[in-house]
């Protein structure tokens, strides 16, 4: 548990105020939907909450407790959201979301981790380069009829990266057909490396497989920096946010990531993308973790801690308030006839979809509890449609919806946008 000593101070000081466990008081709108972290609502133990886990870890770092089942279950039962690491920053000053990362990284290193159900995964990205056990062959299958560059045989000045699963889901593929249609209408000197595209790794990183993880994140960075692209645009949250936090600390990235939503904000505005037709419909949109509070770029701090609220050096804090909210939202109000209804936990106190973190894979049910949870926030808009740009949300959330009844729908913002184009 080596990894952990530069967290014991967190562990030993937390005041068990319980604030993980909620959205922060002054944006607080209501009981019912109050909550922001899904692992302790779903399960009511404090254990499966931020300081609950605290008290867990500092045990098996003390040497107290030992690894079993419950324990694995514990640590591994959680989205890594990151809604804990908000308030616990606003209200006292601690590292729940680097913690939950790293104690997954130390049972990986001890033999203990992952999970029995995250394995088909693993085995998947470590054969075929994806998750889904897709071969390589397929995955460029999605662009066959768009006339993009190839940039493993020619240069462009961007590169859209589609993702594991926007290239192999036959449901979600209109996502990056949309997506890279606009762009390539738009004028912009883009391309993809079809079939040469590999995983971001972001699902290996958050189960703790971190030697794997930085096989794939080295691999990217070199090709990138290889292609001479200026920038990385990617519609997956999942990618967005690992690119955008984690590959920094990898190696030296000599493009910039951008999310598809602020390059589509920054086409309307520029008057490139002009709606043609009127979308009749209250819409509400869900913030992706991995774009939203996930998506700030994170301050890479080492140091010591020295009291409360003091380091040696001094240290940023990452208060998630600075990811993208505000592009979809942008995106949406320029629709001609579109009513934009807000949830109450949005921006960075937003609930989670219930897929990340490998818990769709391992806690199925958990997550499919998360979803609905959501959907019954969505609906109590009065929204006719639950929007976002996140294809793990899509997924997550679609599978609720159709449990619900299709009572409310499950939409692209992407889709949306090119529905208004009237093309």
């Amino acid at each position: 548990m080596t990894g952990l000593e530069k967290y014991r101070w967190d562990l030993v000081n937390c005041e068990r105020c319980s604030m993980c466990k909620w959205v922060h008081p002054w944006k607080t709108q209501s009981h019912r939907f109050a909550k922001v972290c899904p692992s302790v609502s779903k399960y009511l133990f404090d254990a499966y909450s931020a300081q609950g886990r605290f008290d867990v870890i500092r045990g098996l770092l003390e040497g107290e407790i030992e690894v079993t089942d419950k324990v694995l279950e514990v640590i591994y039962a959680c989205t890594l959201c990151g809604g804990c690491d908000v308030t616990c920053k606003f209200s006292r000053d601690m590292e729940p979301l680097e913690i939950l990362h790293q104690i997954r990284i130390e049972l990986v290193k001890s033999g203990k981790g992952p999970l029995p159900g995250h394995k088909a995964a693993l085995d998947s990205i470590k054969n075929y380069d994806n998750p889904w056990m897709q071969p390589r062959t397929r995955r460029s299958n999605w662009a066959r009829k768009l006339k993009a560059k190839d940039l493993t045989k020619e240069k462009a000045k961007i590169l859209y990266y589609a993702g594991c699963t926007y290239s192999y889901n036959p449901d979600l593929q209109i996502v990056a057909q949309n997506t890279l249609s606009l762009l390539l209408k738009s004028g912009l000197d883009i391309g993809v490396l079809g079939n040469k595209e590999i995983c971001c790794a972001s699902p290996v990183l958050k189960v703790g497989e971190e030697d794997l993880y930085h096989d794939f994140a080295k691999k990217n960075i070199q090709t990138f920096n290889e292609l001479g692209v200026d920038m990385v645009i990617t519609s997956c949250s999942g990618c967005f946010g690992i690119f955008t936090n984690h590959y920094p600390e990898i190696g030296k990235m000599n493009f910039e990531v951008v999310q598809g939503v602020q390059l589509l904000e920054k086409l309307i505005n520029e008057g490139k993308i002009n709606f043609r037709k009127k979308v009749p419909m209250t819409v509400t949109w869900h913030d992706p973790c991995h774009m939203g509070r996930g998506g700030e770029p994170q301050n890479i701090w080492n140091g010591t801690r020295t009291k409360w609220g003091l380091s040696d050096p001094p240290r940023k804090r990452n208060f998630g308030a600075n990811g993208v909210y505000d592009a979809p939202r942008n995106i949406l109000n320029a629709i001609p006839g579109i009513k934009l209804a807000e949830m109450e936990r949005i921006r960075e106190y937003s609930w989670c979809c219930g897929a990340g973190g490998g818990v769709k894979s391992a806690f199925p049910e958990f997550a499919n509890w998360s979803a609905r949870e959501r959907i019954e926030e969505a609906k109590s808009t009065g929204a006719e449609a639950l929007v976002t740009a996140c294809p793990w949300c899509e997924l997550n959330l679609g599978e609720g919806v159709k449990a619900d009844g299709d009572k409310i729908k499950m939409l692209s913002l992407i889709n949306i946008v090119t529905e208004a184009l009237g093309e």
